[in-house]
This record gives structure tokens, C-alpha cells and sequence, in this order.
């Protein structure tokens, strides 16, 4: 599993801590072992999750706030 920080900023500028889980899938073929890309989650640090707009923003499912990577 791979994880990475984000931070994320509401309209207001409230800054929030979020974790980005990416799992990967091991696969195998001719060439060998390897592995894809498989689920993608998003969640701030207090264990909120958030659904993926784009690369950049995110919406807070429980509150409805967007919240973008640019302050």
C-alpha cells in the first residue's frame, strides 16, 4: 500500500491534513511478476472521507464543503 499527505484548504482557508491510500494489485504474465494501480481512497485525518473531484479538489461527503489543494 502506498500513502501520501495532501493539504487541503476550505473556502474560508481552513486548512485540513488528508491521507490518500492507493492500493496496488500484484498481477503476473510472460514478463513476470508486477502489479496496477488498484483502489484509490481519500481521507482527512480525523477518519472523514472525501470523494475525489479532480486532482486538486475534493468533496467532504458529510458537510458537502469543497476542499482544494490551492489555498
Amino acid at each position: 500500500m502506498n500513502m501520501k499527505t495532501l493539504l487541503l484548504y476550505g473556502k474560508d482557508g481552513t486548512r485540513y491534513r488528508a491521507f490518500v491510500h492507493e492500493e496496488r494489485i500484484d498481477t503476473s504474465s510472460m514478463d513476470g511478476p508486477g502489479s496496477i494501480q488498484g483502489l484509490k481512497t481519500v481521507r482527512l485525518e480525523d477518519g472523514t472521507p472525501l470523494n475525489y473531484v479532480d486532482d486538486n479538489t475534493f468533496k467532504n461527503p458529510v458537510t458537502g464543503e469543497v476542499l482544494s489543494r490551492n489555498s
